[in-house]
């Protein structure tokens, strides 16, 4: 008489949840360079601004601009920590590449390039 096999498993493993870690901080960090990119712009006069003769900030504010960098760079790093760990635990055959990591890294890199272009125009 054989007994059945008794799952042992206790839920996701370290890997698994440091992935799942990963994706939320390059999510969450690329979330905040939009937050960031939205306050530093300069803003658009309105009606009431013009009635009122109120002062307008007419330029980008470099130094928000900064923290945009960072967040960029958070994103770029915890994504490609992400992917490396996708690479690593993929060997299974049940293993699925995480699309939005490569998302996340391509849209990281591609907000560098264009914060890059943009700060060599300032001197």
């Amino acid at each position: 008489m054989t007994r059945p096999p008794v799952d042992r498993r206790q839920g996701p493993d370290l890997w698994s949840k440091l992935l799942t870690a990963a994706g939320l901080l390059s999510g969450a960090s690329l979330v905040v360079a939009l937050f960031i990119t939205a306050v530093a712009k300069p803003e658009v006069e309105t009606y009431f601004d013009r009635f009122y003769d109120l002062p307008l900030r007419r330029t980008w504010d470099l130094e928000l601009m900064q923290y945009l960098l960072y967040s960029l760079l958070l994103c770029l790093f915890s994504s490609s920590a992400g992917l490396i760990i996708n690479h690593n635990r993929k060997r299974r055959k049940d293993g699925r590449t995480r699309i939005s990591l490569f998302v996340m890294l391509g849209l990281s890199i591609l907000g560098i390039v264009q914060y890059l272009l943009f700060m060599s125009r300032y001197p």
